[in-house]
Protein backbone atom coordinates (compact mmCIF):
# COMPACT_ATOMS: atom_id res chain seq x y z
CA UNK A 1 0.00 0.00 0.00
CA UNK A 2 1.40 3.67 -0.80
CA UNK A 3 2.42 5.67 1.65
CA UNK A 4 -0.52 8.43 2.91
CA UNK A 5 0.28 12.05 1.72
CA UNK A 6 0.22 15.43 3.74
CA UNK A 7 -3.07 16.20 1.88
CA UNK A 8 -4.84 13.20 2.22
CA UNK A 9 -4.31 13.43 6.41
CA UNK A 10 -5.49 16.95 6.48
CA UNK A 11 -8.91 15.49 4.60
CA UNK A 12 -9.51 12.56 6.89
CA UNK A 13 -8.62 14.97 10.01
CA UNK A 14 -5.80 12.84 11.34
CA UNK A 15 -2.75 14.56 12.66
CA UNK A 16 0.83 14.17 11.10
CA UNK A 17 3.43 13.52 13.14
CA UNK A 18 7.21 15.40 12.92
CA UNK A 19 9.30 12.65 12.28
CA UNK A 20 8.99 8.74 11.52
CA UNK A 21 10.10 6.48 13.86
CA UNK A 22 13.14 5.22 12.08
CA UNK A 23 14.70 8.96 11.27
CA UNK A 24 13.96 10.00 14.54
CA UNK A 25 16.95 10.31 16.79
CA UNK A 26 16.83 8.33 20.02
CA UNK A 27 18.03 11.21 22.05
CA UNK A 28 15.11 13.34 21.15
CA UNK A 29 12.93 10.28 21.13
CA UNK A 30 13.43 9.76 25.10
CA UNK A 31 13.16 13.89 25.81
CA UNK A 32 9.63 13.49 24.11
CA UNK A 33 8.46 10.72 26.24
CA UNK A 34 10.26 12.31 29.50
CA UNK A 35 8.07 15.62 28.19
CA UNK A 36 4.91 13.39 27.96
CA UNK A 37 5.42 11.59 31.75
CA UNK A 38 5.70 14.84 33.43
CA UNK A 39 2.68 16.16 31.81
CA UNK A 40 0.36 13.27 33.30
CA UNK A 41 1.59 14.18 36.88
CA UNK A 42 0.94 17.37 36.27
CA UNK A 43 -2.66 16.75 35.35
CA UNK A 44 -2.97 14.16 38.09
CA UNK A 45 -2.06 16.86 40.38
CA UNK A 46 -4.42 19.54 39.25
CA UNK A 47 -6.85 16.54 39.75
CA UNK A 48 -6.52 16.48 43.25
CA UNK A 49 -6.59 20.31 43.96
CA UNK A 50 -9.84 20.08 41.75
CA UNK A 51 -11.56 17.59 44.17
CA UNK A 52 -10.88 19.77 47.65
CA UNK A 53 -12.00 22.82 46.02
CA UNK A 54 -15.29 22.04 44.49
CA UNK A 55 -17.42 18.18 44.32
CA UNK A 56 -18.92 19.12 41.56
CA UNK A 57 -15.99 19.84 39.26
CA UNK A 58 -14.50 16.28 40.33
CA UNK A 59 -16.29 13.66 38.16
CA UNK A 60 -15.30 16.48 35.11
CA UNK A 61 -12.02 16.34 35.93
CA UNK A 62 -11.42 12.99 36.85
CA UNK A 63 -13.06 11.93 32.77
CA UNK A 64 -10.20 14.50 31.59
CA UNK A 65 -7.32 13.56 33.57
CA UNK A 66 -8.17 9.53 32.13
CA UNK A 67 -8.54 10.87 28.82
CA UNK A 68 -4.78 12.67 29.33
CA UNK A 69 -3.68 9.37 30.76
CA UNK A 70 -4.70 7.71 27.52
CA UNK A 71 -2.79 10.21 25.35
CA UNK A 72 0.31 10.22 27.86
CA UNK A 73 0.80 6.57 27.36
CA UNK A 74 3.46 6.09 25.07
CA UNK A 75 2.79 5.00 21.64
CA UNK A 76 4.12 1.81 20.31
CA UNK A 77 4.38 1.63 16.73
CA UNK A 78 5.21 -1.47 15.34
CA UNK A 79 8.58 -1.63 12.29
CA UNK A 80 6.97 -2.18 8.84
CA UNK A 81 7.95 -5.40 7.46
CA UNK A 82 10.81 -5.73 5.25
CA UNK A 83 10.47 -8.16 1.93
CA UNK A 84 13.63 -9.95 3.76
CA UNK A 85 11.85 -10.33 6.95
CA UNK A 86 8.63 -11.79 5.35
CA UNK A 87 10.80 -14.07 3.25
CA UNK A 88 12.74 -15.47 6.19
CA UNK A 89 9.83 -15.97 8.49
CA UNK A 90 7.88 -18.08 5.59
CA UNK A 91 10.89 -20.19 5.06
CA UNK A 92 11.51 -21.19 8.71
CA UNK A 93 7.45 -21.56 8.56
CA UNK A 94 7.83 -23.96 6.12
CA UNK A 95 10.66 -25.74 6.96
CA UNK A 96 9.39 -26.44 9.91
CA UNK A 97 6.14 -27.30 8.64
CA UNK A 98 5.14 -29.86 6.74
CA UNK A 99 4.37 -28.39 3.72
CA UNK A 100 8.32 -27.82 2.72
CA UNK A 101 7.79 -30.02 0.00
CA UNK A 102 5.23 -27.79 -1.52
CA UNK A 103 7.48 -24.63 -1.55
CA UNK A 104 10.40 -26.30 -3.04
CA UNK A 105 8.42 -27.56 -6.00
CA UNK A 106 6.79 -24.04 -6.38
CA UNK A 107 10.39 -22.54 -6.50
CA UNK A 108 11.49 -25.23 -9.14
CA UNK A 109 8.51 -24.27 -10.88
CA UNK A 110 9.28 -20.55 -11.27
CA UNK A 111 13.16 -21.08 -12.01
CA UNK A 112 12.05 -23.10 -14.97
CA UNK A 113 9.56 -20.81 -16.05
CA UNK A 114 12.28 -18.20 -16.06
CA UNK A 115 13.89 -20.20 -17.79
CA UNK A 116 11.47 -20.84 -20.45
CA UNK A 117 10.65 -16.87 -20.96
CA UNK A 118 14.35 -16.42 -21.81
CA UNK A 119 14.95 -19.08 -24.17
CA UNK A 120 11.10 -17.61 -25.74
CA UNK A 121 12.34 -14.38 -26.31
CA UNK A 122 16.07 -15.85 -27.59
CA UNK A 123 13.83 -17.68 -30.01
CA UNK A 124 11.89 -14.80 -30.93
CA UNK A 125 14.91 -12.57 -31.60
CA UNK A 126 16.64 -15.54 -33.73
CA UNK A 127 13.06 -15.60 -35.91
CA UNK A 128 13.25 -11.93 -36.76
CA UNK A 129 16.72 -11.87 -37.63
CA UNK A 130 16.30 -14.51 -39.81
CA UNK A 131 13.26 -13.07 -41.37
CA UNK A 132 15.52 -10.03 -41.85
CA UNK A 133 17.86 -11.53 -43.21
CA UNK A 134 15.95 -13.41 -45.39
CA UNK A 135 14.30 -10.04 -46.65
CA UNK A 136 17.69 -8.62 -47.35
CA UNK A 137 19.02 -11.20 -49.53
CA UNK A 138 17.68 -11.21 -53.14
CA UNK A 139 18.12 -15.15 -53.39
CA UNK A 140 16.19 -16.12 -50.53
CA UNK A 141 15.44 -19.74 -49.11
CA UNK A 142 11.88 -19.57 -50.70
CA UNK A 143 13.22 -18.98 -53.85
CA UNK A 144 15.82 -22.14 -53.29
CA UNK A 145 13.52 -24.41 -52.31
CA UNK A 146 11.75 -23.08 -55.58
CA UNK A 147 14.44 -24.23 -58.10
CA UNK A 148 15.14 -27.60 -56.70
CA UNK A 149 11.43 -27.71 -57.06
CA UNK A 150 11.60 -26.82 -60.77
CA UNK A 151 14.99 -29.18 -60.96
CA UNK A 152 12.80 -31.95 -59.53
CA UNK A 153 9.43 -31.97 -61.50
CA UNK A 154 10.78 -31.29 -65.62
CA UNK A 155 6.79 -30.70 -66.48
CA UNK A 156 7.25 -27.10 -64.04
CA UNK A 157 8.04 -23.54 -65.33
CA UNK A 158 10.79 -21.73 -65.61
CA UNK A 159 11.34 -18.80 -63.16
CA UNK A 160 11.24 -15.50 -64.80
CA UNK A 161 14.67 -13.38 -64.18
CA UNK A 162 12.80 -10.21 -63.09
CA UNK A 163 11.08 -12.54 -60.72
CA UNK A 164 14.02 -13.97 -59.06
CA UNK A 165 15.09 -10.73 -58.56
CA UNK A 166 12.35 -9.19 -56.95
CA UNK A 167 11.32 -12.81 -54.99
CA UNK A 168 11.16 -11.09 -51.68
CA UNK A 169 9.74 -7.77 -53.26
CA UNK A 170 6.68 -6.80 -51.21
CA UNK A 171 5.44 -4.57 -54.30
CA UNK A 172 6.60 -6.34 -57.16
CA UNK A 173 6.26 -9.97 -54.95
CA UNK A 174 8.04 -12.07 -57.55
CA UNK A 175 7.44 -15.09 -55.91
CA UNK A 176 3.34 -14.80 -56.84
CA UNK A 177 3.02 -12.38 -60.11
CA UNK A 178 3.06 -15.11 -62.26
CA UNK A 179 0.89 -17.11 -60.75
CA UNK A 180 -1.31 -13.77 -60.90
CA UNK A 181 -1.09 -13.33 -64.24
CA UNK A 182 -2.22 -16.83 -65.07
CA UNK A 183 -5.33 -16.41 -62.79
CA UNK A 184 -5.97 -13.34 -64.97
CA UNK A 185 -5.19 -15.04 -67.90
CA UNK A 186 -8.43 -17.47 -67.04
CA UNK A 187 -10.85 -15.07 -65.53
CA UNK A 188 -10.37 -13.33 -69.00
CA UNK A 189 -12.85 -15.99 -70.67
CA UNK A 190 -15.51 -14.48 -67.42
CA UNK A 191 -15.22 -11.48 -69.28
CA UNK A 192 -15.94 -11.20 -73.12
CA UNK A 193 -17.62 -9.07 -74.74
CA UNK A 194 -19.81 -9.72 -77.53
CA UNK A 195 -21.06 -7.46 -79.84
CA UNK A 196 -23.60 -6.10 -78.21
CA UNK A 197 -23.93 -2.49 -80.43
CA UNK A 198 -26.67 -3.99 -82.57
CA UNK A 199 -28.75 -4.33 -79.44
CA UNK A 200 -28.74 -0.54 -78.72
CA UNK A 201 -31.98 1.23 -80.21
CA UNK A 202 -30.01 4.63 -80.14
CA UNK A 203 -26.58 4.39 -79.57
CA UNK A 204 -23.78 4.10 -82.16
CA UNK A 205 -20.09 3.43 -82.16
CA UNK A 206 -19.35 6.86 -82.21
CA UNK A 207 -21.59 7.58 -79.19
CA UNK A 208 -18.99 5.43 -77.63
CA UNK A 209 -16.18 6.94 -78.66
CA UNK A 210 -17.26 10.66 -77.53
CA UNK A 211 -18.28 9.23 -74.32
CA UNK A 212 -14.47 7.60 -73.95
CA UNK A 213 -13.12 10.24 -75.01
CA UNK A 214 -14.73 12.45 -72.60
CA UNK A 215 -13.04 9.97 -69.75
CA UNK A 216 -9.90 10.33 -70.86
CA UNK A 217 -10.00 13.81 -70.14
CA UNK A 218 -11.80 13.52 -67.23
CA UNK A 219 -8.57 11.57 -65.83
CA UNK A 220 -6.02 13.39 -67.33
CA UNK A 221 -7.82 16.50 -65.10
CA UNK A 222 -7.74 14.92 -61.87
CA UNK A 223 -4.40 12.89 -62.25
CA UNK A 224 -6.49 9.43 -61.36
CA UNK A 225 -4.42 5.88 -62.18
CA UNK A 226 -4.53 4.95 -65.59
CA UNK A 227 -6.01 1.84 -64.17
CA UNK A 228 -9.64 3.58 -63.10
CA UNK A 229 -9.86 5.01 -66.98
CA UNK A 230 -9.58 1.15 -68.20
CA UNK A 231 -11.78 -0.20 -65.58
CA UNK A 232 -14.41 2.33 -65.98
CA UNK A 233 -14.53 1.83 -70.00
CA UNK A 234 -14.25 -1.97 -68.93
CA UNK A 235 -18.05 -1.83 -66.96
CA UNK A 236 -19.71 0.33 -69.67
CA UNK A 237 -18.96 -2.14 -72.03
CA UNK A 238 -20.04 -5.12 -69.86
CA UNK A 239 -23.04 -3.20 -68.86
CA UNK A 240 -24.25 -2.30 -72.61
CA UNK A 241 -23.51 -5.86 -73.26
CA UNK A 242 -27.03 -6.95 -71.41
CA UNK A 243 -28.81 -3.80 -71.15
CA UNK A 244 -29.81 -1.42 -72.98
CA UNK A 245 -29.47 2.35 -72.39
CA UNK A 246 -31.09 5.82 -73.89
CA UNK A 247 -28.37 8.36 -75.04
CA UNK A 248 -29.58 10.97 -73.17
CA UNK A 249 -28.43 8.53 -70.06
CA UNK A 250 -25.62 7.09 -71.68
CA UNK A 251 -23.31 9.95 -69.79
CA UNK A 252 -24.66 9.81 -66.80
CA UNK A 253 -23.60 5.85 -66.91
CA UNK A 254 -20.09 6.85 -67.69
CA UNK A 255 -19.79 8.76 -64.81
CA UNK A 256 -21.27 6.01 -62.37
CA UNK A 257 -18.97 3.54 -64.34
CA UNK A 258 -16.11 6.37 -63.45
CA UNK A 259 -16.99 6.84 -59.63
CA UNK A 260 -17.15 2.83 -59.53
CA UNK A 261 -13.91 2.58 -60.87
CA UNK A 262 -12.50 4.73 -58.76
CA UNK A 263 -13.59 3.12 -55.79
CA UNK A 264 -11.97 0.04 -56.96
CA UNK A 265 -8.57 0.92 -58.29
CA UNK A 266 -7.71 4.50 -57.07
CA UNK A 267 -5.29 4.73 -54.24
CA UNK A 268 -6.93 7.98 -52.71
CA UNK A 269 -10.36 8.50 -51.77
CA UNK A 270 -12.38 9.32 -54.60
CA UNK A 271 -14.15 12.60 -53.52
CA UNK A 272 -15.26 14.42 -56.46
CA UNK A 273 -19.18 13.48 -57.60
CA UNK A 274 -19.38 16.95 -57.42
CA UNK A 275 -17.34 17.83 -59.92
CA UNK A 276 -18.50 14.88 -62.09
CA UNK A 277 -21.83 16.51 -62.21
CA UNK A 278 -20.51 19.74 -63.17
CA UNK A 279 -18.63 18.74 -66.24
CA UNK A 280 -21.50 16.99 -67.31
CA UNK A 281 -23.16 20.96 -67.11
CA UNK A 282 -25.73 19.75 -64.27
CA UNK A 283 -27.93 17.23 -66.77
CA UNK A 284 -28.32 14.96 -63.88
CA UNK A 285 -28.29 15.42 -59.70
CA UNK A 286 -25.60 13.99 -57.49
CA UNK A 287 -28.60 11.66 -56.55
CA UNK A 288 -29.23 10.28 -59.61
CA UNK A 289 -25.37 9.82 -60.27
CA UNK A 290 -25.05 7.48 -56.60
CA UNK A 291 -28.18 5.79 -58.39
CA UNK A 292 -26.61 5.11 -61.20
CA UNK A 293 -23.70 3.47 -59.71
CA UNK A 294 -25.56 1.15 -57.85
CA UNK A 295 -27.37 -0.39 -60.55
CA UNK A 296 -24.42 -0.73 -62.84
CA UNK A 297 -23.02 -2.51 -59.56
CA UNK A 298 -25.90 -4.51 -59.06
CA UNK A 299 -26.35 -5.39 -63.15
CA UNK A 300 -22.32 -6.63 -62.65
CA UNK A 301 -23.30 -9.11 -60.25
CA UNK A 302 -20.93 -7.49 -58.05
CA UNK A 303 -18.03 -9.06 -60.31
CA UNK A 304 -15.12 -6.21 -60.00
CA UNK A 305 -11.98 -7.78 -60.25
CA UNK A 306 -12.25 -7.96 -64.16
CA UNK A 307 -8.44 -7.97 -65.62
CA UNK A 308 -7.45 -5.00 -67.70
CA UNK A 309 -5.32 -4.73 -70.91
CA UNK A 310 -3.12 -1.91 -68.99
CA UNK A 311 -1.72 -4.74 -65.91
CA UNK A 312 -1.14 -7.17 -68.83
CA UNK A 313 0.82 -4.48 -70.91
CA UNK A 314 3.08 -3.68 -67.63
CA UNK A 315 3.75 -7.14 -66.67
CA UNK A 316 4.92 -7.91 -70.57
CA UNK A 317 6.93 -4.76 -70.44
CA UNK A 318 8.44 -5.80 -67.69
CA UNK A 319 9.61 -8.89 -68.18
CA UNK A 320 11.26 -7.80 -71.26
CA UNK A 321 12.83 -4.99 -69.62
CA UNK A 322 11.28 -2.38 -71.82
CA UNK A 323 12.55 0.88 -72.23
CA UNK A 324 10.07 3.55 -70.54
CA UNK A 325 9.71 5.15 -73.55
CA UNK A 326 8.72 2.19 -75.46
CA UNK A 327 6.22 1.51 -72.21
CA UNK A 328 4.64 4.94 -72.81
CA UNK A 329 4.18 4.42 -76.76
CA UNK A 330 2.84 1.02 -76.52
CA UNK A 331 0.57 2.58 -73.56
CA UNK A 332 -0.32 5.04 -75.95
CA UNK A 333 -1.41 2.71 -78.51
CA UNK A 334 -3.17 0.86 -76.43
CA UNK A 335 -4.95 3.52 -75.14
CA UNK A 336 -6.43 4.76 -78.41
CA UNK A 337 -7.57 0.96 -78.98
CA UNK A 338 -10.48 2.37 -76.09
CA UNK A 339 -12.21 4.33 -78.30
CA UNK A 340 -12.51 2.35 -81.41
CA UNK A 341 -15.26 -0.17 -80.46
CA UNK A 342 -13.71 -2.88 -83.10
CA UNK A 343 -11.16 -3.41 -80.51
CA UNK A 344 -14.21 -4.47 -77.78
CA UNK A 345 -14.52 -8.64 -78.48
CA UNK A 346 -10.31 -9.57 -78.23
CA UNK A 347 -8.86 -10.47 -75.01
CA UNK A 348 -7.46 -7.71 -73.23
CA UNK A 349 -3.81 -9.65 -72.98
CA UNK A 350 -4.18 -10.05 -77.11
CA UNK A 351 -4.63 -6.38 -77.05
CA UNK A 352 -1.68 -5.70 -74.71
CA UNK A 353 0.31 -7.98 -76.84
CA UNK A 354 -0.08 -6.09 -79.71
CA UNK A 355 0.32 -3.19 -78.73
CA UNK A 356 3.84 -3.95 -77.52
CA UNK A 357 4.81 -5.78 -80.59
CA UNK A 358 3.99 -2.59 -82.70
CA UNK A 359 5.92 -0.41 -79.94
CA UNK A 360 9.11 -2.53 -80.61
CA UNK A 361 8.68 -1.67 -84.73
CA UNK A 362 8.19 1.60 -84.20
CA UNK A 363 10.95 2.76 -82.09
CA UNK A 364 13.23 0.28 -84.54
CA UNK A 365 13.79 -2.53 -81.94
CA UNK A 366 14.74 -6.32 -82.01
CA UNK A 367 12.56 -8.67 -80.67
CA UNK A 368 12.84 -11.76 -80.74
CA UNK A 369 9.62 -14.21 -81.09
CA UNK A 370 10.73 -17.39 -78.86
CA UNK A 371 11.65 -14.18 -76.20
CA UNK A 372 8.02 -12.95 -76.92
CA UNK A 373 6.11 -15.96 -76.42
CA UNK A 374 7.50 -17.18 -73.26
CA UNK A 375 6.82 -13.90 -71.49
CA UNK A 376 3.37 -13.00 -73.11
CA UNK A 377 1.94 -16.78 -74.18
CA UNK A 378 0.92 -15.41 -77.87
CA UNK A 379 2.79 -16.18 -81.15
CA UNK A 380 3.89 -13.65 -83.41
CA UNK A 381 1.85 -15.12 -86.05
CA UNK A 382 -1.35 -14.89 -83.47
CA UNK A 383 -1.46 -11.05 -83.18
CA UNK A 384 -0.58 -10.13 -86.57
CA UNK A 385 -4.08 -9.29 -87.54
CA UNK A 386 -4.19 -7.27 -84.55
CA UNK A 387 -0.54 -5.51 -84.47
CA UNK A 388 -1.93 -4.31 -88.56
CA UNK A 389 -5.34 -3.06 -87.37
CA UNK A 390 -3.98 -0.62 -84.73
CA UNK A 391 -0.92 0.53 -86.80
CA UNK A 392 -4.12 1.12 -89.29
CA UNK A 393 -5.95 3.09 -86.62
CA UNK A 394 -2.89 5.33 -85.59
CA UNK A 395 -3.00 6.10 -89.46
CA UNK A 396 -6.80 7.02 -89.05
CA UNK A 397 -7.47 9.17 -85.76
CA UNK A 398 -10.41 11.61 -85.90
CA UNK A 399 -9.12 14.99 -84.75
CA UNK A 400 -12.45 15.99 -83.00
CA UNK A 401 -11.47 12.62 -80.54
CA UNK A 402 -7.76 14.17 -80.11
CA UNK A 403 -8.24 13.57 -75.94
CA UNK A 404 -5.32 10.90 -76.35
CA UNK A 405 -3.07 12.21 -78.54
CA UNK A 406 -3.29 15.61 -76.85
CA UNK A 407 -2.76 13.69 -73.43
CA UNK A 408 0.34 12.13 -74.92
CA UNK A 409 2.21 14.67 -76.92
CA UNK A 410 3.07 16.09 -73.70
CA UNK A 411 6.92 16.29 -72.18
CA UNK A 412 5.98 13.89 -69.31
CA UNK A 413 4.95 11.00 -71.91
CA UNK A 414 8.41 11.76 -73.78
CA UNK A 415 5.57 13.22 -76.98
CA UNK A 416 5.13 9.91 -78.14
CA UNK A 417 1.92 11.00 -80.26
CA UNK A 418 4.71 12.91 -82.15
CA UNK A 419 6.01 9.86 -83.03
CA UNK A 420 6.68 9.11 -87.00
CA UNK A 421 4.34 6.07 -88.19
CA UNK A 422 4.62 3.08 -89.52
CA UNK A 423 3.27 1.23 -93.23
CA UNK A 424 2.28 -2.06 -93.25
CA UNK A 425 4.81 -2.83 -95.58
CA UNK A 426 7.45 -2.32 -93.37
CA UNK A 427 5.84 -4.31 -90.83
CA UNK A 428 7.44 -7.65 -89.87
CA UNK A 429 6.30 -10.75 -88.42
CA UNK A 430 9.62 -13.16 -88.35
Amino acid sequence: MPPITRHQLKKTGLKTEPYSKENRPLDKRGALLDLVANNGVKTTNKSEIAKDDNSTKTEKTCKVTQQKKEISQPIVIKKPETRSSTKEAARLSLNSSEDSSLFKSTLEETVASRHSAKSDELYTTAVDNTHSSSVEINHSDLYHSAAQELSVNSNAEEIFEIDQASWNNFIYVGCYARDIIKYLRKREDHFIITDYINKQSELTAKHRAIVVNWLVSLQEMYGLNHEVLYMAVKLIDLYLMENETLQNKFQLLASGALLLATKIDERGEPGFPYDLVKHSKYIYTEEELFLTERELFRALNYEINVPLSYVFLRRYARCMKCQMILLTLARYILECSLLEYKFVTLKDSLKAAASLYLAFKMCNKVIETKEFLKYTDYEVKAIKETVIELNNMLHTQSSNLSAVKQKYSHETFFKVANKSLLSNSKLTFD
